[in-house]
């Protein structure tokens, strides 16, 4: 049980990070080559979106599970 909850918080932490990274623009995370395809498909802006959007939902898994939330029922 005690793994479930280390892993919900790691899911919660680096969904948090993910999510800031694309609102304040972190040129680091932006210029990683896994980034860069992101960016050449959708642009910078679609990019920072994405993983906007991945971040929450990272960060919404972790906390479902992490505070028994509900939020997800699978």
């Amino acid at each position: 049980m005690e793994q479930n909850n280390i892993l919900s918080a790691l899911f919660l932490f680096f969904g948090v990070l993910i999510f800031l990274a694309s609102i304040l623009n972190w040129s680091y995370f932006f210029k990683q080559r896994k980034a860069q395809i992101l960016i050449r498909f959708f642009g910078i802006n679609g990019a920072r979106i994405f993983y906007a959007l991945l971040g929450c939902f990272f960060a919404l898994l972790g906390a479902d599970h992490l505070f028994n939330l509900k939020i997800f029922s699978f």
